[in-house]
């Protein structure tokens, strides 16, 4: 003889194992979509200017600030994500040399989501802005 009430923990288990999938599709997914992102937000290895410069999680803040200043570069400020910091080059081939020192990347502006603010806002080279529009 079979009781309702031992199937209903069968039924209600199957249920949560379409949650789990569906939750794993969508972070696939987004994973994707990010990692496309980040690789086409890249700068290219010749720009200079102010930028967000990455390295490994667990890079010590005096190997990254050693690397910015031995590619050419001076060390703005960290951000809160302590793997990522707001360095300048003047010269062309900054993210070049800032990736030979040990960098994954340099970022400028994200294309995607809202404007980061606080200590992990990427924020503009005006001067750089300005006179490329006066030239």
């Amino acid at each position: 003889m079979t009781h309702p009430a031992h199937d209903a923990p069968s039924s209600l288990g199957s249920g949560h194992g379409l949650a789990i999938a569906f939750f794993a599709v969508v972070l696939a997914v987004w994973a994707a979509v990010m990692a496309a992102s980040l690789r086409q937000a890249a700068l290219p290895d010749d720009t200079d200017g102010l930028m967000l410069a990455v390295f490994h999680p667990g890079a010590s803040e005096d190997d990254a600030f050693r690397a910015m200043v031995a590619a050419g570069g001076e060390p703005v400020r960290s951000t809160w994500l302590g793997f990522a910091y707001v360095a300048r080059g003047r010269e062309p081939g900054f993210v070049g040399r800032l990736k030979a020192q040990g960098a994954l990347a340099a970022f400028g502006e994200l294309p995607v989501g809202p404007t980061l603010g606080g200590c992990a806002a990427m924020p503009v080279d005006v001067a750089k802005i300005a006179a490329t529009k006066l030239q």
